[in-house]
């Protein structure tokens, strides 16, 4: 692993290193279906305007992808791409 591709990791990791950000993951696995930032408050204890901060930050490390439906933006886990990446460095660990 390059030095490009270790700093990629370590930036996924600091942005599920934060309690609301992993508690926004783990509600977005439980979803069926794309969810807006409202929809997703519930899971913190926080308002819709940190939400959506936090959802910025997951978006730029590729954890979830935003989609635009009118005036909506609605969230989804991007499953496949980030279990990928946590199972290489797993793979790592484990040698």
């Amino acid at each position: 692993m390059d030095d490009a591709q270790r700093q990629e990791l370590a930036d996924l990791l600091k942005a599920l290193g934060e309690f609301n950000r992993l508690s926004l993951v783990y509600e977005l696995c439980q979803c069926n279906a794309p969810q807006n930032a409202m929809c997703l408050c519930e899971c913190c204890s926080v308002d819709s305007s940190v939400v959506s901060r936090h959802l910025k930050v997951l978006a730029q490390q590729g954890v979830v992808q935003m989609e635009k439906k009118g005036r909506e933006r609605v969230y989804s886990l991007n499953r496949s791409d980030v279990a990928d990446r946590l199972r290489a460095l797993a793979d790592q660990i484990e040698g």
